[in-house]
C-alpha cells in the first residue's frame, strides 16, 4: 500500500519557504512598479505646466486686452478703410476668436501628449503581472533537481 496521497516530495517547510520567496519577489516588484508610476507623475506634472499655462493665458489674454486692442482695429478700419462700424467690428471680432483658437489648439495639443508619460509604467506593469503568473504557475523543483529538469 503506497503511503503517500499523491503529493510531491517537497517538504512543508520548503513550500513555506518558496512561498515566501514568492510573496518578497511579488513585494519588491509592486515598490518598484510604484516608484517607477511615481517618477513618471513627476515627469507628467513638469510636462503639464507648460500646456496649462498656454491654456491660462490664452484666457487671460481673451478676456482682458484683447477686446480693448479689437475695439482699436476695428476704430482703425472705420477711419482708415471706410469700412462701416459693424463690419469693422465684425473684422476684429473674427480675428480675435481665431488667434484665441490657436492658442486653444497649441494648449490642448500638448496637453494630450501627456498620457505617453505613463507608457512607461503601462509597460513594466504588464511585463511584471507576466512574470508573476509565471512564478505563480511553474511547478517547484524537487529536491535534487535543477530548475531545467521540471
Amino acid at each position: 500500500m503506497k503511503q503517500r496521497n499523491g503529493s510531491s516530495n517537497v517538504p512543508p517547510n520548503r513550500v513555506a519557504k518558496d512561498m515566501g520567496q514568492l510573496t518578497y519577489d511579488i513585494m519588491s516588484l509592486a515598490e518598484l512598479q510604484f516608484e517607477l508610476f511615481r517618477n513618471d507623475c513627476r515627469a507628467g506634472m513638469r510636462g503639464l505646466l507648460v500646456p496649462v499655462a498656454m491654456l491660462l493665458l490664452a484666457t487671460i489674454v481673451a478676456v482682458g486686452s484683447v477686446p480693448l486692442a479689437l475695439i482699436f482695429i476695428a476704430e482703425f478700419l472705420v477711419q482708415a478703410v471706410g469700412l462701416s462700424r459693424a463690419a469693422a467690428f465684425s473684422i476684429a471680432a473674427l480675428g480675435g476668436c481665431i488667434v484665441a483658437a490657436a492658442l486653444g489648439v497649441v494648449g490642448w495639443s500638448h496637453i494630450r501628449g501627456i498620457g505617453r508619460v505613463f507608457e512607461r509604467s503601462r509597460e513594466e506593469l504588464s511585463r511584471n503581472i507576466t512574470w508573476i503568473k509565471h512564478a505563480l504557475k511553474r511547478p517547484a523543483p524537487i529536491d535534487g533537481q535543477s530548475p531545467q529538469e521540471y
